[in-house]
Protein backbone atom coordinates (compact mmCIF):
# COMPACT_ATOMS: atom_id res chain seq x y z
CA UNK A 1 0.00 0.00 0.00
CA UNK A 2 1.31 3.38 -0.69
CA UNK A 3 1.58 5.84 1.52
CA UNK A 4 1.10 9.45 0.60
CA UNK A 5 1.49 12.61 2.08
CA UNK A 6 2.39 16.32 2.12
CA UNK A 7 5.40 17.62 3.15
CA UNK A 8 7.17 20.87 2.69
CA UNK A 9 11.37 20.54 2.38
CA UNK A 10 13.00 23.81 4.53
CA UNK A 11 15.62 26.03 3.36
CA UNK A 12 16.11 25.12 -0.45
CA UNK A 13 19.29 22.97 -0.82
CA UNK A 14 17.14 20.53 -3.40
CA UNK A 15 16.86 22.15 -6.30
CA UNK A 16 13.98 22.07 -9.30
CA UNK A 17 14.11 19.00 -11.68
CA UNK A 18 15.71 18.27 -15.16
CA UNK A 19 16.76 15.90 -16.96
CA UNK A 20 20.08 14.32 -16.94
CA UNK A 21 21.70 12.38 -19.86
CA UNK A 22 23.76 9.24 -18.55
CA UNK A 23 24.50 5.74 -19.56
CA UNK A 24 21.15 3.17 -19.00
CA UNK A 25 20.55 1.57 -16.01
CA UNK A 26 17.69 -1.02 -14.84
CA UNK A 27 15.56 1.94 -13.35
CA UNK A 28 15.37 4.65 -16.40
CA UNK A 29 16.16 4.76 -19.45
CA UNK A 30 16.47 8.46 -19.58
CA UNK A 31 19.33 9.27 -17.44
CA UNK A 32 21.13 7.89 -14.35
CA UNK A 33 20.56 10.43 -11.75
CA UNK A 34 17.93 11.27 -9.73
CA UNK A 35 16.22 14.82 -10.29
CA UNK A 36 15.14 16.86 -7.30
CA UNK A 37 11.90 19.00 -6.59
CA UNK A 38 12.08 22.29 -4.39
CA UNK A 39 9.33 21.17 -1.76
CA UNK A 40 7.46 17.44 -1.60
CA UNK A 41 4.71 17.52 -4.19
CA UNK A 42 3.70 15.60 -7.11
CA UNK A 43 5.79 16.45 -10.20
CA UNK A 44 3.23 15.41 -13.27
CA UNK A 45 0.79 12.59 -13.73
CA UNK A 46 3.28 10.70 -15.35
CA UNK A 47 5.97 10.76 -12.69
CA UNK A 48 6.51 9.42 -9.53
CA UNK A 49 7.66 11.07 -6.17
CA UNK A 50 10.11 9.89 -3.54
CA UNK A 51 10.35 12.07 -0.43
CA UNK A 52 12.09 11.20 3.25
CA UNK A 53 14.83 12.26 5.47
CA UNK A 54 18.60 12.07 5.85
CA UNK A 55 19.64 12.04 9.50
CA UNK A 56 22.91 10.72 11.24
CA UNK A 57 22.85 7.95 13.47
CA UNK A 58 21.82 9.58 16.62
CA UNK A 59 18.41 9.56 14.57
CA UNK A 60 17.48 13.90 14.83
CA UNK A 61 20.84 15.11 13.48
CA UNK A 62 19.62 16.10 9.72
CA UNK A 63 22.67 15.34 6.93
CA UNK A 64 22.38 18.26 4.52
CA UNK A 65 23.42 18.33 1.04
CA UNK A 66 23.27 14.07 0.71
CA UNK A 67 22.85 12.71 -2.69
CA UNK A 68 20.21 10.51 -3.56
CA UNK A 69 20.84 7.91 -6.28
CA UNK A 70 19.75 4.39 -7.82
CA UNK A 71 21.99 2.13 -6.18
CA UNK A 72 22.84 0.94 -9.90
CA UNK A 73 24.68 4.03 -10.39
CA UNK A 74 26.69 3.61 -7.76
CA UNK A 75 27.74 0.13 -9.07
CA UNK A 76 29.02 1.62 -12.10
CA UNK A 77 30.44 4.72 -11.47
CA UNK A 78 32.73 6.58 -9.15
CA UNK A 79 31.20 7.92 -6.47
CA UNK A 80 30.82 12.34 -6.56
CA UNK A 81 28.97 13.79 -3.88
CA UNK A 82 26.86 16.94 -4.23
CA UNK A 83 28.82 19.09 -2.05
CA UNK A 84 27.75 21.48 0.23
CA UNK A 85 23.95 22.13 -1.26
CA UNK A 86 26.07 23.43 -4.01
CA UNK A 87 23.22 23.89 -6.87
CA UNK A 88 22.98 20.97 -9.08
CA UNK A 89 19.38 20.32 -10.79
CA UNK A 90 20.48 17.16 -11.98
CA UNK A 91 20.71 15.31 -8.58
CA UNK A 92 18.18 14.83 -6.03
CA UNK A 93 20.20 16.52 -2.41
CA UNK A 94 18.50 17.03 0.85
CA UNK A 95 17.85 20.37 2.29
CA UNK A 96 19.18 22.17 5.22
CA UNK A 97 16.62 20.12 7.52
CA UNK A 98 17.58 17.21 5.71
CA UNK A 99 14.45 16.48 3.91
CA UNK A 100 14.57 15.34 -0.11
CA UNK A 101 12.45 15.27 -2.37
CA UNK A 102 13.48 13.03 -5.68
CA UNK A 103 11.54 12.84 -8.95
CA UNK A 104 11.49 10.03 -11.42
CA UNK A 105 11.96 9.78 -15.34
CA UNK A 106 8.45 10.09 -16.66
CA UNK A 107 6.61 6.37 -16.59
CA UNK A 108 8.90 4.87 -14.33
CA UNK A 109 7.38 3.52 -11.18
CA UNK A 110 6.79 0.39 -8.68
CA UNK A 111 9.79 -0.53 -6.41
CA UNK A 112 12.92 1.33 -6.72
CA UNK A 113 16.61 0.42 -5.18
CA UNK A 114 17.89 3.73 -4.04
CA UNK A 115 21.12 5.13 -1.97
CA UNK A 116 22.20 7.78 0.08
CA UNK A 117 25.74 9.00 -0.45
CA UNK A 118 27.10 11.69 1.86
CA UNK A 119 30.43 12.45 2.64
CA UNK A 120 31.82 10.96 5.96
CA UNK A 121 29.18 8.14 6.30
CA UNK A 122 28.40 4.55 5.17
CA UNK A 123 26.20 4.63 1.51
CA UNK A 124 22.85 3.90 2.95
CA UNK A 125 20.54 1.89 0.81
CA UNK A 126 16.83 1.33 0.77
CA UNK A 127 14.10 0.82 -0.96
CA UNK A 128 10.90 2.54 -1.55
CA UNK A 129 7.82 2.00 -4.26
CA UNK A 130 7.16 4.60 -6.57
CA UNK A 131 3.31 5.71 -7.97
CA UNK A 132 2.99 7.42 -11.10
CA UNK A 133 1.39 10.92 -10.25
CA UNK A 134 1.74 10.41 -6.30
CA UNK A 135 4.29 11.17 -3.61
CA UNK A 136 5.77 8.05 -1.50
CA UNK A 137 6.90 8.65 2.27
CA UNK A 138 10.49 7.00 2.40
CA UNK A 139 10.44 7.69 5.86
CA UNK A 140 13.66 9.01 7.83
CA UNK A 141 17.13 7.12 7.18
CA UNK A 142 19.76 7.02 9.32
CA UNK A 143 23.37 7.26 7.65
CA UNK A 144 26.37 5.17 10.16
CA UNK A 145 29.35 7.37 9.97
CA UNK A 146 32.31 5.91 8.74
CA UNK A 147 36.19 6.42 9.64
CA UNK A 148 36.97 8.92 7.07
CA UNK A 149 36.46 12.12 8.99
CA UNK A 150 38.68 11.85 11.92
CA UNK A 151 38.29 14.33 14.97
CA UNK A 152 40.33 15.10 18.02
CA UNK A 153 39.26 16.57 21.38
CA UNK A 154 40.99 18.32 23.88
CA UNK A 155 39.20 17.29 27.25
CA UNK A 156 39.17 20.45 29.51
CA UNK A 157 38.42 20.55 33.39
CA UNK A 158 34.76 21.20 32.62
CA UNK A 159 32.07 20.16 29.27
CA UNK A 160 32.37 17.33 27.13
CA UNK A 161 31.84 17.97 23.17
CA UNK A 162 32.75 14.02 22.70
CA UNK A 163 29.58 12.68 23.86
CA UNK A 164 28.31 14.50 21.04
CA UNK A 165 30.51 13.38 18.75
CA UNK A 166 30.31 9.53 20.28
CA UNK A 167 26.75 9.85 18.99
CA UNK A 168 27.19 10.87 15.19
CA UNK A 169 30.43 8.33 15.11
CA UNK A 170 27.63 5.16 16.76
CA UNK A 171 30.58 4.82 19.34
CA UNK A 172 31.02 3.83 22.90
CA UNK A 173 33.55 5.83 24.72
CA UNK A 174 35.36 4.55 27.74
CA UNK A 175 33.28 5.36 31.10
CA UNK A 176 30.50 7.62 28.47
CA UNK A 177 27.66 6.77 31.44
CA UNK A 178 29.40 9.56 33.00
CA UNK A 179 29.33 12.98 32.92
CA UNK A 180 32.76 14.28 31.73
CA UNK A 181 32.31 17.18 34.51
CA UNK A 182 30.43 16.19 37.95
CA UNK A 183 31.20 18.98 40.08
CA UNK A 184 30.41 16.98 43.04
CA UNK A 185 33.44 14.77 42.40
CA UNK A 186 37.35 15.94 41.71
CA UNK A 187 37.02 13.11 38.76
CA UNK A 188 37.82 14.34 35.11
CA UNK A 189 38.56 10.90 33.71
CA UNK A 190 35.33 10.36 32.20
CA UNK A 191 34.00 9.53 28.81
CA UNK A 192 37.19 8.91 27.44
CA UNK A 193 38.97 7.25 24.33
CA UNK A 194 37.98 4.08 23.52
CA UNK A 195 39.42 1.56 20.99
CA UNK A 196 35.71 1.45 19.20
CA UNK A 197 36.03 5.15 18.64
CA UNK A 198 39.48 5.69 18.06
CA UNK A 199 38.30 2.73 14.94
CA UNK A 200 36.14 5.39 14.03
CA UNK A 201 37.75 8.45 14.13
CA UNK A 202 37.64 10.08 17.08
CA UNK A 203 40.24 10.35 19.60
CA UNK A 204 40.03 12.07 23.29
CA UNK A 205 43.67 13.18 24.10
CA UNK A 206 44.88 10.77 27.15
CA UNK A 207 42.73 9.39 30.25
CA UNK A 208 42.70 12.16 32.58
CA UNK A 209 43.64 15.70 32.17
CA UNK A 210 43.96 16.27 35.90
CA UNK A 211 47.00 14.64 35.65
CA UNK A 212 49.85 16.58 35.94
CA UNK A 213 51.68 14.81 32.59
CA UNK A 214 48.64 15.29 30.41
CA UNK A 215 49.35 18.95 29.79
CA UNK A 216 52.52 18.05 28.19
CA UNK A 217 51.35 14.95 26.31
CA UNK A 218 48.53 17.47 24.81
CA UNK A 219 50.99 19.90 23.97
CA UNK A 220 53.05 17.51 22.08
CA UNK A 221 50.49 16.42 19.86
CA UNK A 222 49.12 19.30 19.19
CA UNK A 223 52.32 21.17 17.93
CA UNK A 224 53.87 17.94 15.50
CA UNK A 225 52.75 16.89 12.82
CA UNK A 226 49.71 14.60 14.08
CA UNK A 227 47.29 17.04 14.68
CA UNK A 228 47.03 17.52 10.52
CA UNK A 229 46.52 13.95 9.97
CA UNK A 230 42.68 15.16 11.75
CA UNK A 231 39.84 17.07 10.20
CA UNK A 232 38.25 18.99 12.93
CA UNK A 233 39.48 19.75 16.73
CA UNK A 234 37.30 19.98 19.49
CA UNK A 235 38.32 22.00 22.70
CA UNK A 236 36.35 21.76 25.96
CA UNK A 237 35.65 24.29 28.23
CA UNK A 238 38.76 25.69 30.44
CA UNK A 239 41.00 24.05 28.30
CA UNK A 240 44.42 26.50 27.92
CA UNK A 241 47.46 25.40 26.16
CA UNK A 242 47.81 28.71 24.31
CA UNK A 243 51.73 29.49 23.43
CA UNK A 244 51.21 32.60 21.85
CA UNK A 245 52.35 32.38 18.48
CA UNK A 246 54.46 29.50 19.74
CA UNK A 247 54.30 25.89 17.69
CA UNK A 248 50.74 25.15 19.29
CA UNK A 249 48.96 27.93 17.91
CA UNK A 250 51.19 28.37 14.60
CA UNK A 251 50.66 24.79 14.24
CA UNK A 252 46.54 24.95 15.35
CA UNK A 253 46.20 27.91 12.76
CA UNK A 254 47.89 26.19 9.62
CA UNK A 255 45.32 23.50 10.44
CA UNK A 256 42.61 26.00 10.19
CA UNK A 257 44.16 27.87 6.96
CA UNK A 258 44.48 24.01 5.24
CA UNK A 259 40.37 23.80 5.72
CA UNK A 260 40.22 21.80 8.51
CA UNK A 261 37.38 23.23 11.96
CA UNK A 262 38.06 23.98 15.01
CA UNK A 263 35.30 23.88 18.21
CA UNK A 264 36.02 25.28 21.22
CA UNK A 265 33.40 26.15 24.10
CA UNK A 266 33.42 28.70 27.43
CA UNK A 267 36.05 28.67 29.21
CA UNK A 268 38.50 27.80 26.53
CA UNK A 269 37.80 31.57 25.76
CA UNK A 270 40.95 32.86 26.44
CA UNK A 271 42.66 30.32 24.14
CA UNK A 272 40.56 31.61 20.76
CA UNK A 273 41.38 35.40 22.00
CA UNK A 274 44.75 34.21 21.62
CA UNK A 275 44.68 32.36 18.77
CA UNK A 276 42.07 34.94 16.70
CA UNK A 277 42.26 38.07 18.86
CA UNK A 278 39.44 40.90 18.04
CA UNK A 279 37.34 38.80 16.21
CA UNK A 280 34.96 37.72 19.26
CA UNK A 281 35.31 39.96 22.12
CA UNK A 282 34.23 38.92 25.67
CA UNK A 283 32.32 40.66 28.40
CA UNK A 284 33.50 38.91 31.29
CA UNK A 285 32.36 35.45 33.15
CA UNK A 286 28.61 35.09 34.15
CA UNK A 287 28.20 33.68 37.91
CA UNK A 288 25.19 32.34 37.59
CA UNK A 289 23.36 29.43 36.00
CA UNK A 290 19.79 28.92 34.66
CA UNK A 291 17.77 28.14 31.89
CA UNK A 292 17.14 30.87 29.36
CA UNK A 293 15.10 31.69 25.54
CA UNK A 294 17.59 31.65 22.89
CA UNK A 295 16.98 32.57 18.92
CA UNK A 296 18.66 31.02 16.06
CA UNK A 297 19.45 33.51 13.95
CA UNK A 298 20.78 31.12 11.04
CA UNK A 299 18.05 30.35 8.84
CA UNK A 300 18.82 26.50 7.85
CA UNK A 301 19.96 25.84 11.40
CA UNK A 302 16.56 27.01 12.63
CA UNK A 303 14.47 25.16 9.99
CA UNK A 304 16.22 22.14 11.70
CA UNK A 305 16.04 22.87 15.55
CA UNK A 306 13.29 25.52 15.76
CA UNK A 307 13.89 29.38 15.86
CA UNK A 308 13.20 29.79 19.26
CA UNK A 309 14.64 27.11 22.32
CA UNK A 310 16.08 26.46 25.54
CA UNK A 311 19.60 27.11 26.33
CA UNK A 312 21.09 25.27 29.63
CA UNK A 313 24.02 27.28 31.26
CA UNK A 314 24.75 25.10 33.89
CA UNK A 315 28.10 26.22 35.20
CA UNK A 316 28.67 29.35 37.30
CA UNK A 317 31.42 30.98 35.73
CA UNK A 318 31.14 31.00 31.96
CA UNK A 319 32.55 33.25 29.21
CA UNK A 320 29.42 36.00 27.91
CA UNK A 321 30.21 37.62 24.51
CA UNK A 322 29.85 41.16 23.93
CA UNK A 323 30.34 41.74 20.17
CA UNK A 324 31.56 40.14 17.22
CA UNK A 325 33.07 41.52 13.79
CA UNK A 326 30.98 41.34 10.43
CA UNK A 327 33.13 38.74 9.40
CA UNK A 328 31.81 36.59 12.44
CA UNK A 329 28.49 34.37 12.01
CA UNK A 330 26.15 34.22 15.03
CA UNK A 331 23.93 31.22 14.52
CA UNK A 332 22.33 31.44 18.48
CA UNK A 333 21.57 34.81 20.78
CA UNK A 334 19.96 35.33 23.37
CA UNK A 335 19.12 38.09 26.18
CA UNK A 336 21.72 37.31 29.20
CA UNK A 337 20.42 39.38 31.48
CA UNK A 338 18.43 37.22 33.87
CA UNK A 339 22.01 35.45 34.36
CA UNK A 340 24.43 38.03 34.32
CA UNK A 341 24.79 41.06 35.31
CA UNK A 342 25.57 42.08 31.82
CA UNK A 343 22.49 43.19 29.62
CA UNK A 344 20.76 42.79 26.49
CA UNK A 345 20.80 40.06 23.98
CA UNK A 346 24.63 38.43 23.27
CA UNK A 347 25.59 35.83 20.97
CA UNK A 348 25.93 32.38 22.29
CA UNK A 349 27.01 30.76 19.38
CA UNK A 350 28.88 32.16 16.70
CA UNK A 351 31.27 30.63 13.94
CA UNK A 352 34.40 32.64 12.01
CA UNK A 353 35.71 32.36 8.44
CA UNK A 354 39.17 34.01 7.62
CA UNK A 355 39.47 33.23 3.89
CA UNK A 356 38.40 31.09 1.15
CA UNK A 357 39.71 27.73 1.46
CA UNK A 358 39.88 28.10 5.32
CA UNK A 359 38.47 26.04 7.86
CA UNK A 360 35.35 27.18 10.57
CA UNK A 361 36.29 27.75 13.87
CA UNK A 362 33.31 27.64 15.85
CA UNK A 363 32.11 28.83 19.54
CA UNK A 364 29.37 28.37 22.55
CA UNK A 365 29.63 30.28 25.23
CA UNK A 366 27.17 27.09 26.87
CA UNK A 367 28.21 23.97 27.47
CA UNK A 368 26.52 20.17 26.44
CA UNK A 369 26.85 18.02 29.41
CA UNK A 370 24.42 19.83 31.29
CA UNK A 371 21.40 19.51 28.44
CA UNK A 372 19.37 16.51 28.72
CA UNK A 373 20.27 14.29 26.15
CA UNK A 374 18.80 15.67 22.58
CA UNK A 375 18.07 19.03 24.01
CA UNK A 376 18.10 21.75 20.97
CA UNK A 377 21.83 22.74 21.82
CA UNK A 378 22.99 19.97 22.04
CA UNK A 379 21.53 19.71 18.24
CA UNK A 380 22.54 22.77 16.82
CA UNK A 381 26.03 21.95 18.10
CA UNK A 382 25.85 18.72 16.25
CA UNK A 383 24.17 20.58 13.32
CA UNK A 384 27.11 22.29 12.69
CA UNK A 385 29.44 19.59 13.19
CA UNK A 386 28.46 17.62 10.78
CA UNK A 387 27.09 20.22 8.42
CA UNK A 388 30.40 22.02 8.37
CA UNK A 389 30.73 22.12 4.60
CA UNK A 390 26.99 23.72 4.31
CA UNK A 391 27.36 26.56 7.56
CA UNK A 392 31.30 27.55 7.05
CA UNK A 393 30.63 30.42 4.82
Amino acid sequence: MTLKLTLVAGCALIFSACSDSGSDNNNSSTGTAIPGLADCSVAGANQAVICGKAVASDGVTPLSGAEIRYVSEVERNALTVTGGGVANPSKCVTDSSGDFACVLPEGVDGMQNLVIVFNGFVNYSFTSDAVLGSVTAAGTQELVADSSQKWLVVPGEYDGVQVLLAQLKNCTLNNEMDLPFDPSADDHASARSSADCTNKGLLVLDDNFANSSSAFYHETFLRGQDLQDYDALFINCDANLTDNDGPINTNIRQFVNSGKSVYLSDLSSDWLSVLYPNKINFLGNSTSTGTIGGDVTYPPLANAINASIDLVFDLGAWSAIDTVTSDVTTFIEADISSITSYNDVSPVTVGLKEATGSGCVFYTSYHIEGASTGAPQELAIKYLIQNINNVCI
